[in-house]
């Protein structure tokens, strides 16, 4: 159930869940662990679909960690691909509720924008 302000998105995403709010587009993970391959694959053509829906509408997109505990080296792979479209677009891409673990991976890539009030 979707809070006031916030208006889940019509479309079907198998591995994200697409949020809209007045502020910005909020993408958040499905499973706590994001490891296979497979999912990983999936995972990165609905965040580039997210991505140009930020772009269509003209809002930040803010992908949400919240309740992840693992990521793969794979799924970063694919935040710095889409930090790039986002970046070429003027979409403004940030990362909120990202855990420490999280984290640790995430600071491999040089290129995404993990400031300290992204948390």
């Amino acid at each position: 159930m979707a809070n006031a302000g916030e208006k889940p998105l019509k479309k079907s995403y198998k591995y994200v869940r697409l949020v809209g709010t007045r502020e910005a587009l909020n993408v958040f993970f499905q499973n706590p662990e994001i490891v296979l391959a497979s999912e990983i694959q999936g995972i990165g053509r609905e965040l580039m679909q997210a991505g140009e829906v930020a772009t269509r509408i003209d809002m930040p997109l803010i992908i949400n960690f919240q309740g992840v505990q693992k990521i793969s080296s794979a799924l970063v792979g694919k935040l710095v691909l889409l930090n790039k479209k986002a970046r070429s677009e003027g979409v403004d891409l940030k990362f909120r509720e990202v855990p420490d673990a999280v984290r640790r991976v995430m600071k491999t890539a040089k290129n995404l924008p993990l400031g300290e009030d992204d948390v």
